[in-house]
């Protein structure tokens, strides 16, 4: 084995359980946003003073998780690029993210229900990826930068018998 696919294949779990780190966090942020998204909507139109504290400081939550969860997403695909697993949804997921990120800005700025329907549908579309971003990390025998098992070796031939002179 060559010193580069040694290194290679000694960065490779290391790689994958970055990904799986990034992948539980960007599930963990989901699952906050939900919760305080959840919140938010219950509260609906604050009336008095202490509710309106209440929902203020829920839609604060909300956004600064929300930057964290696009900072995540870049920080995942950056994981998966280097692990070589789960590329392809963890652009996906970064995308999904971002698309619902200005759904969000769309939602309190126009107040408009279709905007915040599509964060719901982006929440479930990047929880679904980042899962399989998550699954894809314990699929590490099948990534390139893992080595080849060794040959096993040759039976022993047996010896000739010589020529007759």
């Amino acid at each position: 084995m060559s010193a580069s696919a040694s290194a290679s294949a000694t960065a490779a779990p290391g790689a994958a359980e970055s990904l799986r780190r990034r992948s539980r966090e960007a599930l963990s942020a989901l699952a906050v946003m939900f919760l305080l998204g959840m919140a938010a909507n219950l509260i609906g139109e604050p009336e008095g003073t202490f509710a309106i504290v209440v929902d203020t400081i829920i839609i604060i939550l909300h956004i600064l998780i929300a930057i964290g969860l696009v900072v995540i997403s870049v920080r995942a695909l950056l994981a998966a690029r280097k692990a070589a697993l789960g590329e392809r949804a963890a652009l996906w997921g970064l995308i999904v993210i971002i698309v619902t990120f200005l759904a969000g800005v769309l939602t309190v700025s126009t107040q408009s229900e279709w905007a915040s329907y599509l964060m719901s549908v982006g929440f479930l579309a990047a929880a679904a990826l980042y899962g399989a971003t998550f699954f894809a990390s314990y699929r590490v025998g099948a990534s390139p930068a893992a080595p080849a098992a060794p040959a096993a070796p040759a039976a022993p031939t047996p010896p000739t018998p010589p020529t007759g002179a």
